[in-house]
């Protein structure tokens, strides 16, 4: 990654790579949302945004760029560059393939020179460790199988092999998914697995190229084998934004705090808001920010529980979530819910942000490295 002084210095070395480029290039307004450069060559009119951050750009921040261009603000632009001073999640090139995004080009910095990148999905980085995610909640009906199925279908988009670990009676994973499922690569990629398995045929030492285990727990707390909830790195846990059922759902989030600390003191956890209708803005903003108040001491208190914000990541409302499962009905191959509806899949995109807010936030392949040199 470059060296540069101030986010202003790497803003000026894109624009002055531009214009040697044959580019006018001319800085946004100071006001302006969604760009920071605009550049003009012949008919075309091109709207830059600069990311100078250590993290890699995500999913998300691709998918606010996308959305700028599509509002009538970013109308007069022809595409969209996005540039960034460290690269890129895998999940941006997972978005760009799956979406078929042909307006955004995607650039990256190696030392002063600006190398555009292309649109396939690299080798997914190496995970040294098996990551266990539980799915975990005091109660049924929040969409707890649901997440874990299509968490682990965006970390197979990814390139990982997946194992599905169904820990609730009721055996919905199998159901859903039977044994597994296959997500093919694009272009002639190798896909990656799913396998759906329950705890007892679980075995690490028989899935050797499996480094993420997602387990969809019982809301009977008790029915969890203990074994697996230590091993948790973090853990989801659920819920939506019910004006009649916000506090039962924060006390319910609280109960299953407390659970899952009575085994492991160490794992992340997150809440996640489901089922968000995300066209209710002053809604969701006040029952988002009482819900999120319920948490302010629990938080305080212990660093490494979490609650989402729904303006940064949420899984909406959609009718793929909705009718996902109507493969069993038609007698069909068992599937996930990340078919398009006009063009677009809602469900792949939210996990795909899911899946890049969890890494960003988490420092999972470190804490284990630590755990195995047996520090403290």
């Amino acid at each position: 990654m470059p060296q540069f002084d101030h986010n202003s210095d790497f803003k000026k070395v894109v624009l002055q790579h531009f214009e040697q480029d044959g580019w006018t290039a001319t800085a946004a307004p100071s006001d302006a949302i969604g760009y920071n450069l605009e550049l003009t060559r012949g008919s075309e009119c091109v709207a830059v945004q600069v990311k100078q951050q250590r993290a890699k750009v995500h999913a998300g921040q691709l998918e606010k760029f996308i959305d700028f261009l599509e509002s009538p603000t970013g109308a007069k632009f022809t595409r969209g560059f996005l540039i960034s001073a460290s690269g890129f999640t895998p999940s941006v090139f997972t978005y760009m393939r799956a979406e078929e995004v042909v307006d955004v080009a995607l650039g990256s910095f190696k030392g002063h020179t600006l190398l555009w990148v292309d649109g396939d999905i690299p080798t997914p980085p190496p995970r040294a460790h098996i990551t266990y995610i539980g799915v975990f909640t005091c109660k049924g009906g929040v969409g707890k199988t649901t997440i874990s199925a299509h968490l682990a279908g965006a970390f197979a988009l990814n390139g990982y092999d997946v194992v599905l670990i169904d820990l609730d009676r009721q055996s919905n994973l199998r159901k859903l998914l039977g044994d597994g499922v296959y997500i093919p690569g694009r272009r002639g990629g190798l896909g990656a697995t799913i396998t759906v398995l329950n705890h007892t045929e679980w075995r690490e030492e028989d899935y050797p190229e499996t480094r993420v285990v997602i387990c969809d727990c019982s809301p009977e707390y008790d029915a969890n084998p203990e074994a697996f909830i230590e091993k948790f790195n973090f853990c989801l846990i659920p819920t939506t934004l019910n004006p009649l059922g916000i506090n039962k759902n924060a006390d319910v989030i609280r109960r299953t705090f407390t659970a899952i600390r009575r085994i492991n003191t160490t794992a992340e956890l997150f809440v996640i808001v489901n089922n968000y209708h995300s066209d209710e803005t002053k809604r969701n903003d006040v029952l988002n920010r009482i819900l999120k108040t319920e948490f302010e001491t629990l938080m305080a208190d212990d660093p490494k529980c979490h609650y989402i914000d729904p303006e940064t990541v949420a899984i909406r409302f959609s009718k793929q979530l909705l009718y996902w499962g109507y493969h069993i009905v038609e007698n069909d191959k068992p599937q996930l819910a990340f078919r398009e509806i006009g063009g677009r899949s809602l469900p792949r995109t939210d996990f795909l942000k899911l899946l890049d807010y969890l890494e960003d936030h988490t420092n999972i392949e470190a804490a284990k490295a630590k755990e195995v040199r047996g520090e403290e």
